[in-house]
């Protein structure tokens, strides 16, 4: 996939990459911006949104909680009124005036109430006394004993509110006890639930409210949807607000607690309902992202046209040179990169001007120079038939040292010369050096042995002529002539290792100092020395090519040549 991207892009116009370029550059940081600004109008819908719920869930619990006060100051009445104390109590002497009480007063004090306040459906006294039943209106203890409820309203303070089976809820509010009371009253009274949560539809229009005890326990549910939702009531009860989500659905909660009862008033409004508004922002802010990439794309392209047309005037000069155009005159007075490019191009037509005019002119001495070669031909032709002329005399009159010498002077100066051809195959260096150490050894009078370490695989290749000869002309001079005592010897090697061959030349002399060695190798001699020889193999091997020299004083010198496996398709 990486191959072909790169590909594509390789083959695009220089433009179109800029365009490109611009492109990526620009729209990256837009979208970002674009998605930034989304997000965080997004966000603040929501926080409009919650405080939105917030604010109507504080005046549902203002006006639930003012109602049930209502209803608390209602209780509060009866339970504190001594003719209401004195019946459940029992404090008659005689019947007659607790039916008096019973008919006169607690009977229209009910109705009452109940006129007042429709929502109210039953007022009950429960009572531990031995006062007789009256209807719904004074019960016994013993009918509710066992319920929940009036066990917490006995034991526990305040008044306890709950809900029945049929779906209606009730307050159970205790009468206060003195110290000459031995039993327990309670003030039973039963309110219809839609009349006390009439006011929430209005308030909470839109929105799905649930309204919870203590316990978790469901009391209200303003629709059928928030009555589906009653069992997610219980894993937030213990929290104001939070996230949920309801049966793949997400939803956003706010709680509010009503003080006088303690129960827990929660809004669910489900996500895409608090983000309505979204879509809008969304719609709006992909408009401007689109005007913005529209007009930066007009820029762009005026820009990339304005930097892209100089690269191809320049490239038009060039095609115009590549055709032969040498005499073009290329020249820019801009500053800038594509300035300085027109200018260096500018330069290098010149310069390319005059090396074709130098080449030329070399072109003329190198053909007069091959001329003059021809000629001098001449001359070696003449040296071998006189050298042979007198290998021929010296073998008829048995003088065979003279044979000898002339025979190695003459293939010496056959391997040496080599028709003017600087590279010769190993095999032809290898016999320049031993003709010319044999006309050392004869001109000596064998005053020193030489030894001869030849690897077979070295002659399969190629190298310069003339470099081990001054190598070996410089051992014999300053190594085995210069020995006090001893016979000399001289030792050649050739070895191919790995990628390289390695040429050794040996001897016993008196070896040398690091001064001699560095003055060798860096000073130029008076003949074609060391110097000339390494700089030549420098030039045409390379620069891991070259001489080295290992020595020291009084232990002889060893001067080694590595140079590369070249030509390895010579015929033996």
């Amino acid at each position: 996939m990486r191959r072909m991207v790169d590909g594509l892009f390789n083959r695009l116009r220089f433009n179109q990459k800029l365009f490109l370029s611009y492109l990526t550059v620009i729209i990256i940081p837009i979208l970002m911006l674009g998605l930034y600004a989304f997000r965080q109008s997004e966000e603040m819908l929501r926080i409009q949104a919650t405080q939105s719920i917030e604010k109507n869930l504080t005046a549902i619990s203002q006006s639930l909680n003012g109602t049930l006060e209502q209803y608390d100051h209602t209780i509060r009445s009866v339970v504190y009124n001594k003719t209401f104390q004195r019946i459940v109590a029992n404090d008659y002497i005689d019947l007659v005036n607790l039916s008096r009480d019973l008919n006169e007063y607690l009977t229209p004090y009910f109705n009452m109430m109940m006129t007042l306040n429709s929502d109210i459906k039953q007022v009950t006294f429960y009572t531990q006394s031995d006062v007789p039943e009256y209807g719904l209106s004074v019960q016994s203890h013993e009918r509710v004993k066992d319920k929940s409820w009036y066990h917490k309203t006995i034991v526990g303070s305040g008044n306890q509110w709950s809900m029945n089976e049929s779906g209606d809820l009730f307050v159970a509010g205790p009468f206060p006890r003195f110290f000459s009371d031995s039993d327990t009253n309670v003030l039973f009274m039963e309110i219809n639930s839609d009349g006390l949560f009439k006011n929430i539809t209005s308030l909470a229009k839109g929105y799905d409210v649930v309204i919870a005890d203590r316990n978790g326990t469901l009391l209200y549910a303003n629709s059928d949807a928030a009555a589906s939702r009653a069992a997610e009531f219980t894993k937030v009860k213990d929290r104001p607000d939070s996230v949920i989500d309801a049966s793949g659905e997400r939803l956003y909660t706010v709680a509010k607690t009503i003080a006088q009862t303690g129960w827990t008033i929660r809004c669910f409004v489900p996500a895409k309902q608090m983000s309505l508004n979204a879509d809008s922002i969304l719609n709006a802010t992909l408009i401007v992202i689109g005007s913005c990439i529209a007009f930066l794309l007009i820029i762009i392209s005026i820009f990339s046209r304005t930097m892209i047309r100089r690269i191809y005037k320049l490239n038009a000069l060039m095609r115009r040179v590549e055709n032969g155009e040498l005499s073009l005159q290329v020249q820019s007075a801009s500053r800038d990169e594509i300035g300085e490019l027109t200018n260096r191009f500018g330069n290098m037509i010149v310069r390319l001007n005059a090396l074709v005019k130098e080449a030329y002119t070399n072109k003329i001495v190198q053909k007069e120079a091959e001329l003059k070669a021809l000629q001098s031909q001449i001359n070696p032709h003449f040296l071998y038939n006189t050298l042979s002329f007198i290998n021929w005399e010296a073998v008829k009159s048995e003088q065979h040292k003279i044979s000898h010498v002339v025979t190695a002077l003459s293939r010496f100066y056959r391997t040496s010369l080599n028709k003017g051809d600087n590279i010769i195959p190993v095999r032809d260096e290898l016999d320049n050096i031993k003709s010319y150490l044999d006309i050392m050894l004869m001109m000596s009078d064998y005053e020193f042995d030489v030894y001869y370490d030849i690897d077979e695989e070295v002659y399969g290749y190629r190298m310069l002529n003339l470099i081990l000869q001054p190598i070996a002309e410089n051992a014999v001079k300053h190594g085995i002539n210069q020995k006090k005592g001893g016979r000399g010897w001289l030792k050649i090697s050739a070895k191919r290792m790995s990628q390289v061959i390695v040429f050794t030349v040996e001897d016993n002399g008196p070896g040398m100092d690091e001064e001699t060695i560095r003055r060798l190798l860096l000073q130029q001699s008076s003949g074609y020395g060391l110097k000339n020889v390494n700089e030549r193999l420098k030039l045409f091997f390379g620069a891991d090519s070259g001489i080295g020299i290992e020595s020291n004083p009084g232990r002889g010198t060893a001067m080694s040549v590595t140079i590369p496996l070249y030509n390895n398709a010579i015929k033996k």
